[in-house]
């Protein structure tokens, strides 16, 4: 804009007299669309290389195939329909009989172009089959550092015909039944099971949770970080079926089908009560304490530096460089808590890289370093 206003003024200035007719005009504006030209010229190249980057961006991504599994437990242990007997936040004895939930929407935070959203996948998960690994399909996708995931089925697919889905799939008709009916959709997630509330540390008062309704639609953010190998990306997650029960009595017959006060208060400690998590979470300032003890040097560099490092990890170590998108391009594993490795540039393009320690999927520390030309 403001090379575009100085124009003006310079065509201005050239005026001798006020323009009076279209004849005297036209001069001027071929004058200045000459301009106009001349300044695209300039830049061209600029933003021909600009399109150039951003299209290796887009289509040089890696695809792998995603997979989701889940680890069903009550607190620190296990945990086993029809089985565990655990205490919940007010020490009452709980034990499961049915836990069924819907999974819809998720969504693999990476890099620095937004986040890559699995449409039309549906996980319906069900405790009763705990090893169940589900398979959602091949997606450009090389690094996950973290998940964004909704519990229940999207208000524009929940009051869909459940009969028009193929045998087999998520929201077809299932047994026992996980739809409610068309005005009110799906059951978002089935939790039966039986409570001690007569303090005898045995359960015995049937409690059923059948959450219902567009409104009761939640989303839960997750943080970790998960590396693609040998073309699959596995994405593990800790369920703790106890942080259901935050905050909620248990008392009377707890029997709650539809969106009582009782089905939100489980559907939103479902979504903020760490009911769902990944293994490889870790705090913000844990990593940041970490990456202290971590440095490349020289950086930038040409030929090769020396990463030193020295962390507080009681097992090997796992080191994964990756790229400005998020893909994998060097990694070493059984390392010691602390040494110094040697990186050389090799055939990698000059830019900016980030390299990452892992304790068992477990992110210790995370820096960078800059490969000049």
């Amino acid at each position: 804009m403001l090379k575009a206003k100085l124009y003006f003024a310079e065509f201005s200035m050239l005026k001798e007299k006020p323009v009076t007719s279209v004849s005297d005009f036209r001069p001027l504006f071929r004058a200045l669309l000459t301009k106009i030209l001349d300044c695209t010229m300039k830049h061209l190249s600029t933003l021909l290389l600009m399109f150039a980057v951003a299209g290796q961006a887009l289509f040089s991504q890696n695809t792998n195939q995603i997979r989701i599994s889940f680890e069903h437990k009550a607190g620190a242990g296990p945990m086993s329909i029809d089985h565990t007997v655990f205490p919940i936040w007010n020490n009452k004895n709980v034990k499961i009989t049915r836990a069924e939930f819907y999974i819809s929407e998720v969504e693999i935070l990476h890099s620095d172009f937004g986040p890559t959203l699995l449409a039309d996948q549906y996980l319906l998960v069900d405790a009763s089959d705990p090893l169940v690994e589900f398979n959602l399909g091949t997606w450009p996708v090389d690094v996950a550092q973290g998940v964004t995931l909704h519990l229940g089925v999207p208000p524009a697919v929940n009051h869909l015909d459940p009969t028009t889905y193929p045998a087999g799939h998520p929201l077809a008709p299932q047994n026992p039944t996980m739809h409610w009916g068309w005005a009110a959709g799906y059951r978002f997630m089935a939790i039966e099971g039986k409570v001690d509330n007569n303090n005898d540390g045995v359960p015995e008062t049937i409690f059923e949770f059948h959450n219902v309704g567009d409104e009761l639609y939640k989303a839960v953010e997750l943080t970790g970080v998960e590396t693609a190998e040998n073309g699959v990306l596995h994405l593990h997650f800790i369920l703790d079926y106890a942080k259901l029960f935050t905050n909620m009595t248990m008392n009377g017959n707890p029997v709650h089908h539809g969106n009582t006060t009782m089905n939100v208060s489980m559907m939103n400690n479902s979504a903020n009560e760490g009911f769902i998590t990944m293994p490889v979470a870790s705090s913000a300032d844990e990593v940041d304490f970490n990456s202290r003890k971590v440095s490349a040097s020289p950086n930038p560099f040409s030929t090769e530096t020396f990463i030193r490092y020295e962390l507080p990890a009681a097992a090997s170590l796992d080191l994964v460089v990756t790229n400005a998108l998020g893909q994998p391009v060097f990694s070493l594993g059984e390392l010691p808590a602390a040494g110094t490795i040697r990186i050389e540039k090799g055939n990698l393009p000059a830019g900016v890289y980030q390299y990452a320690f892992f304790e068992n999927k477990h992110l210790m520390a995370r820096k960078q370093f800059i490969i000049s030309e």
